[in-house]
């Protein structure tokens, strides 16, 4: 997990510190629970930048350039923007919490690391991109396959509450991350007739049903003594047909 800053100028010392603190604690919960290891992982203070190394991931949602661009920031002004990238094995995050004051929460960097390292751990063992096929959309309307998002959320919403059920939360509850901006980025409502606020809105109520009725569907069938390659390998025959 090499941790690639961009741009490093708004760090101090201690900051680097604090993050390579959470990240090893995210790289030894993963090898105990032996899920692979991304090999890097992108942390943004620069909209512009995240922006740019993302963008070709919304446009394969089926939206052009502009729209593209006012989805991400309009995701921005919602909430952290966490994703991956397949081909590089790398975790990609924007430094940026609008509903913090001035910081990023070490857990939800902490909790990002699990996620996003258990999506890209499912992955591997479908030998596929699978966010470049799970987010498909007509103008506002999702037309993919429920399924893909059920099963991939499920299985990561799953896994990062199993890994971190016995963590000691309290250990870093007190590390400052300073926020890239104070400002949230700013946004056009209405491209292309989308609605991006609407669109926003609808695209985390999707994340969130599926989460949520993924995480009921891996719960109701595995207990504390299933093995973690028998709930990676109940969500790859889950999904193998669909992608």
């Amino acid at each position: 997990m090499k941790l690639k800053i961009i741009p490093k100028s708004q760090f101090k010392e201690k900051d680097f510190e604090n993050l390579k603190k959470i990240i090893l604690i995210a790289k030894k919960l993963l090898k105990e629970n032996n899920i692979s290891i991304p090999k890097n992982i992108y942390f943004y203070n620069s909209f512009e930048k995240f922006i740019k190394k993302v963008l070709p991931e919304v446009e394969s949602y089926n939206f052009s350039e502009k729209v593209s661009r006012e989805i991400i920031n309009c995701a921005l002004n919602n909430g952290t923007y966490g994703t991956i990238n397949f081909e590089e094995n790398a975790i990609v995050e924007m430094n940026f919490n609008p509903f913090k004051n001035g910081f990023y929460p070490a857990l939800e960097f902490l909790e990002l690391l699990i996620h996003e390292s258990l999506h890209l751990h499912l992955y591997k063992k479908l030998n596929k991109n699978v966010n470049l096929i799970k987010f498909k959309f007509d103008k506002e309307n999702f037309i993919g396959n429920q399924k893909i998002v059920l099963f991939d959320e499920g299985y990561a919403e799953f896994m990062t509450n199993r890994i971190l059920k016995n963590f000691d939360k309290t250990k870093i509850e007190k590390i400052i991350i300073p926020r890239a901006s104070k400002e949230k980025p700013k946004y056009k409502n209405f491209v292309e007739y989308i609605n991006m606020e609407k669109f926003d809105k609808n695209f985390e109520d999707l994340v969130a049903f599926s989460q949520e009725k993924g995480f009921s569907i891996f719960k109701d069938k595995f207990d504390n003594d299933s093995k973690n390659e028998e709930i990676l390998n109940f969500a790859f025959e889950k999904l193998k047909d669909f992608i």
